[in-house]
């Protein structure tokens, strides 16, 4: 078997494993959010819409050809890139285990995600030509029924769970949706599909980019985790996150167009969307 295949296969494997673990303890009910009141999902719930949307990708091709970055970029310096992006990526949860998720978590996550990344990209660039790792996007219709399925698996149908988050007064909600709005729906998608899926994909092929910046996501909610059941949170993370993950990764892959994930990201993070619904 070829190293592609076998980096797919086990990134496969961590997946199959953390939903069959789940099952088999009767953690069938997980956690999506970690916002207070939140209430659970099934892993049904987890796992249909994403699905959905990967497979509908999977049958609706770009009619244009899509943009490959960074194919012209020398292997030296993209795997420098490549872990300078990882080790950012293990490094954000560590920090957000020592600072919390206070005030100081989108300074550090503005700073290991963003800030070295960008210089560390200088310093390994050197006198090279500046790297494009984000296309114009050639195709918008394309990507539009994996989007709607996903939609209307998620927060419209039975699937969608209830909104049920304590709420706080609106300026504060308003003040708080825009910070999540760039720092998580255009930050994560920018780093972990954009920058370091793309990287990886470029070394290692399409599906094990995917499944790997997908289970780098899923880490970066390890806080989400009871101390007191960690192989459970662990599984819970891998399959609510982690599968959200591999859905938006696929989508970067399929059609290169970051405003549609983002977009997703985005209806996902913001509770105005259920408040509407």
């Amino acid at each position: 078997m070829s190293r592609t295949g076998l980096l797919t296969g086990a990134g496969l494997a961590v997946f199959v494993l953390a939903y069959t673990s789940l099952i088999l303890t009767g953690n069938t009910v997980i956690r999506q959010s970690a916002d207070p009141g939140a209430t659970g999902v099934s892993l049904w719930a987890a796992l249909l819409p994403q699905l959905a949307a990967v497979l509908l990708a999977m049958l609706v091709a770009p009619r244009a050809a899509l943009p490959q970055p960074l194919s012209g970029l020398p292997r030296p310096r993209l795997v420098k890139e490549t872990w300078l992006l990882l080790a950012a990526a293990v490094a954000f949860p560590i920090a957000v285990a020592l600072v919390g998720r206070g005030l100081l978590y989108p300074v550090a996550k503005i700073t290991i995600l963003v800030v070295v990344p960008l210089v560390g990209f200088r310093l390994i660039r050197g006198d090279g030509p500046a790297a494009r790792s984000i296309p114009r996007p050639v195709t918008w219709l394309a990507p539009l029924p994996a989007v709607i399925a996903w939609f209307l698996l998620a927060e419209v149908s039975p699937l969608s769970p209830p909104l049920t988050q304590q709420l706080p007064d609106p300026v504060t909600l308003a003040i708080g949706s825009l910070i999540t709005l760039l720092t998580a729906s255009a930050l994560e998608e920018f780093f972990y599909r954009a920058w370091l899926q793309t990287r990886l994909e470029a070394l290692y092929g399409r599906w094990p980019a995917i499944l790997a910046s997908a289970l780098l996501f899923a880490a970066m909610h390890v806080s989400h985790i009871n101390p007191e059941a960690i192989g459970v949170g662990i599984a819970s993370v891998v399959a609510a996150q982690g599968i959200f993950g591999l859905m938006q990764g696929y989508l970067w892959a399929r059609y290169r167009n970051i405003w549609v994930i983002i977009l997703i990201h985005t209806i996902v993070n913001l509770v105005y969307v259920d408040m509407l619904i």
